[in-house]
């Protein structure tokens, strides 16, 4: 199923707690794909607040693992101002809780102080294409990849860096939203897996994703099919835990969003 269509359960007008069906063909290990359970919470929040005031922030806490099949999502309301609003949902799975996300969406304010952010580093020319086949999760044949920085996931690698570009795979075509940015950040396997010189589990504890202005306007300049720019770093690792800092380009070369994820790295 195209990552479009698992969105089109959610519409404007839907009770808080809503029944839904969690999309199979987007599994990652032993669950669906992070970037795929995070939409389906903020999808069904975004439905119901003012479509002026921006998403800034979403920190995404994975509970449990989220499997294909029916789930429930449930949001509220913390607080909601004049120009911020502060937001939870959770999806809960078998009278489990899987997932709890906190989302925060803001106005523009007049500001004396703008500080534009670094343009899209060089992608390079040495390509390395990560296959759609074989010991790769089930959810990256909805992606095309180009490594251009780092390693190959498993292959022993001695750097702390993993950039290239990125689009969703044919027949995704869409203009791309919020929703679309979670996907493209998260589809990328954590640094981590590129040290390895085997296969071994690797899961994300905890993930915040900051929105950068103008991305409100990428609708109507970009689509999923065009190349993102993606550049990663692991900036501590130890006792199985490591902190890891993401950056996301859009086509134009302007950053997008900023992401840091805790992974647990099993080996």
């Amino acid at each position: 199923m195209l990552f479009a269509d698992v969105l089109q359960q959610f519409k404007a007008g839907q009770p808080d707690q809503l029944q839904i069906e969690v999309p199979e063909q987007w599994g990652q290990g032993r669950a669906v794909f992070g970037g795929m359970a995070s939409a389906l919470a903020l999808a069904h929040l975004i439905t119901e607040l003012p479509a002026q005031i921006p998403l800034r922030s979403v920190s995404v806490s994975f509970v449990a693992p989220l499997n294909a099949g029916p789930a429930t999502v449930s949001r509220r309301i913390l607080r909601q101002g004049k120009s911020v609003i502060q937001a939870m949902v959770e999806i809960t799975q078998q009278d489990q809780v899987a997932l709890v996300l906190l989302a925060s969406f803001g106005a523009e304010r007049p500001s004396a102080y703008q500080i534009k952010a670094e343009a899209a580093p060089d992608s390079g020319t040495q390509v390395m294409v990560l296959p759609k086949q074989g010991p790769a999760p089930e959810f990256t044949r909805h992606f095309d990849y180009h490594i251009t920085r780092g390693s190959m996931p498993f292959s022993g690698g001695t750097g702390t860096e993993l950039g290239g570009l990125i689009r969703f795979a044919e027949g995704e075509s869409a203009a791309v939203g919020v929703l679309e940015l979670l996907a493209l950040v998260d589809a990328w396997p954590p640094v981590s897996l590129t040290l390895l010189n085997q296969p071994a589990p690797a899961s994300s504890l905890t993930w915040t994703i900051e929105f950068i202005q103008p991305h409100q306007g990428v609708e109507t300049k970009a689509l999923t099919t065009d190349w993102w720019s993606y550049l990663a770093s692991i900036e501590h690792g130890a006792d199985g835990y490591h902190h890891i800092e993401a950056k996301l380009w859009q086509p134009d070369g302007q950053l997008t969003a900023i992401s840091r994820q805790t992974v647990t790295v099993f080996a």
